[in-house]
């Protein structure tokens, strides 16, 4: 090793004790942690209560073209219910009723048949409406019991050591025992579990764990290595930057759930490399990115993709992406800007203040404390260039690995179903990670040595008439025992849970209720400026409370005619929603369990809502206030024919 790499691994010893008594020593005040999502939540309150009133008296009236627009959507719903339908041929169809049914022909009832099936299967099969089943007890001990869960999901850490997997699975089963209580006092409707999980995000999240297990254990260096070294960097703040860019552009490409289930751990390992003690910045550099970047696209995450196939209009991948590039990039960009400066004694260690930060990042200059962590990362990779000569070629099995991962890509964006193309993808990882085990790496030899090193001969064993015993064939250790016990089972159970509690919550009526309730006279001009405001703020609020997906279910039931406009704003504001607290969106689950996996527990919900809240807020008016601007998604349903009402 040269001296000069010596002297710095000698700098960055001599102050890393006083770095981290710094940390011990410097805790943020109460005004300094919470002192921002208190401003941005009293700002909103303002802006709603200047927009609309305190008690929304300046709620316009309705316009000329949205009276019309009104009139019309109550003449097709008539018009759909007086239409006579073959009741069997439904019931065959089942939850495919509406397959093909926006291409119908005019010879097999065109739009109006089109507009039937669609009106069935969002009543029947999408958000069937059985809370005037329930007494009033019933829907207060519903909803009693579905809070109290969700504290416990939200805040684990204060009540017993169950863990989230253990509280949502105890949750869910308590509201089934609970639900068939009120069936049998009459207090309230049947109640089918089953129904209420939903299967896809459990294969896409098995088969994406699986996808993940064996890129990672396939091979040493190889493709899951070679990625994480793309992302590590010796300067904090690029390195959160390139965590950044990444789950952006990955999420808009695949889904923001199998991003950050393949890099959270490679998040974490790159902490532990760099001897973090603050891993949180990193984490929500994953995590919220991922939900910002997954709004650009239709594919980006699940309420997109349900989204697209609830709209009455047809909504296509270019046109989505056209309205949301504007204020998702805006919001990304603010998201991002809030992290530098929220976390910036953890990006930009030694620095005094926001200028010299901004100083570093657009004129490369350096603090001493960021030169002792460049020379010490610069080192560490020198000492370990000396001691274990890598090959940076790529191999036969990262080429197949390459080829495996991009035919996976493919099938994703040309629409195949992404459950089954991830579970394939982990299935033939697992054929040729067996095979590569079986046949290609080199068997383990089991030798004996004598106290000076010497190998010793093997024991032969001989039976009572002096014949030698032929040892047994060493038995075959399969994926069963080693590679498959690495799936994250408790993910699962999480999810599986949680659905429950959201359904059984759903059914009572109480979001529907309280969305009604929140709107008020601005249900019929939810997107028009200024409701568009408070409309997104409900929305956040119902993401986080009852999940985003049900949230959008209840949506298209709710106002079946919604143009493409407004389910642009439902879907910027129910995505951009996710970052807001722990529970808001699948993603912060998943790094939250993932971190805790491997031993780093810093992700919580009390550490994530002080930059949570003010961020999601910020990025959701700036991004609002965009979209209802530049848009070109039409205010209108071209197949409701109101586009041309005055």
């Amino acid at each position: 090793m040269s001296p000069l790499y010596a002297e710095d691994v000698e700098c960055s010893r001599a102050t890393a004790p006083a770095e981290a008594s710094e940390n011990r020593q410097s805790k943020p005040s109460f005004l300094r942690k919470w002192g921002p999502a208190l401003f941005a939540i009293a700002g909103v309150i303002a802006i709603n209560a200047t927009l609309l009133g305190p008690f929304g008296h300046k709620i316009p009236k309705l316009s000329n073209r949205q009276l019309a627009s009104k009139n019309v959507r109550e003449e097709r719903t008539q018009a759909v219910l007086d239409m006579e339908w073959d009741h069997e041929a439904d019931l065959k169809r089942g939850l495919h009723n509406m397959r093909d049914a926006r291409t119908l022909s005019e010879s097999d009832g065109g739009v109006m048949e089109y507009t039937r099936r669609r009106h069935r299967y969002l009543g029947e099969y999408v958000h069937v409406d059985v809370s005037g089943d329930f007494s009033l007890f019933g829907k207060i001990s519903i909803s009693l019991i579905y809070f109290a869960f969700w504290v416990f999901l939200m805040f684990p850490n204060w009540f017993l050591p169950i863990g989230r997997p253990g509280i949502a699975l105890g949750g869910g089963l308590s509201m089934v025992v609970f639900r068939y209580i009120l069936l049998i006092t009459g207090q309230g409707p049947s109640f089918d579990a089953a129904k209420v999980i939903i299967l896809e995000p459990l294969f896409l999240l098995f088969g994406l764990m699986l996808t993940t297990i064996y890129l990672e254990k396939m091979e040493r260096g190889g493709l899951f290595d070679k990625l994480r070294d793309s992302l590590d960097d010796p300067v904090n703040w690029k390195r959160s930057a390139k965590i950044m860019a990444m789950s952006t552009i990955g999420s808009a490409a695949v889904m923001n759930d199998s991003v950050v289930l393949i890099f959270s751990g490679v998040v974490v390992d790159l902490c532990v490399r760099h001897k973090v003690a603050n891993s949180l910045p990193y984490l929500l550099s994953l995590a919220t990115t991922a939900n910002t970047g997954s709004a650009y696209t239709m594919t980006g995450n699940p309420q997109n993709i349900l989204i697209v196939s609830l709209a009455y209009d047809d909504i296509s991948w270019t046109e989505f992406l056209c309205n949301m590039v504007l204020p998702v990039t805006a919001a990304s960009i603010i998201n991002a800007i809030m992290l530098f400066v929220y976390y910036s004694s953890e990006l930009f260690p030694g620095s005094s203040g926001l200028l010299e930060c901004f100083g570093i990042v657009f004129s490369g200059n350096r603090t001493p404390e960021m030169l002792a962590q460049e020379h010490a990362y610069h080192a560490r990779n020198v000492a370990k260039t000396e001691e274990v000569e890598e090959s940076n070629g790529w191999t036969v099995w990262s080429k197949i690995q390459i080829i495996i991962i991009t035919i996976f890509l493919v099938c994703f964006a040309v629409g195949l179903d992404v459950c089954v193309t991830s579970i394939s993808a982990g299935a033939i990882l697992m054929v040729l990670a067996a095979w590569k085990r079986q046949h290609w790496d080199p068997k383990p030899e089991i030798m004996i040595y004598d106290n000076e090193g010497n190998a010793l001969p093997p024991k032969k064993m001989y039976d009572m008439d002096g014949n030698e015993i032929e040892p047994e064939e060493e038995e075959l250790v399969t994926e069963s025992e080693t590679t498959l016990t690495e799936v994250d089972y408790g993910l699962l159970m999480l999810f599986i849970g949680q659905f429950i509690l959201i359904g059984s919550f759903d059914d009572t009526g109480v979001p529907q209720g309280f969305f009604s309730l929140a709107m008020g006279g601005c249900a019929d001009q939810m997107t028009s400026v200024p409701c568009v405001y408070w409309f997104v703020l409900v929305i956040t609020i119902l993401s986080n409370v009852a999940s985003n997906v049900p949230v959008v279910q209840m949506l298209a039931a709710t106002f079946p005619y919604a143009t493409p406009y407004d389910w642009m704003q439902v879907s910027f504001s129910a995505t951009i929603a996710g970052n807001l607290t722990m529970l808001g969106s699948a993603a912060n689950m998943i790094v939250a369990f993932q971190a805790a996996k491997v031993g780093d527990r810093t992700f919580t919900s009390e550490r994530h809502a002080p930059f949570g809240i003010p961020s999601t807020i910020i990025s959701l008016y700036a991004g609002t206030a965009l979209l209802s601007m530049v848009h070109f998604a039409p205010e209108c349903s071209e197949k409701l024919g109101d586009c041309e009402a005055e």
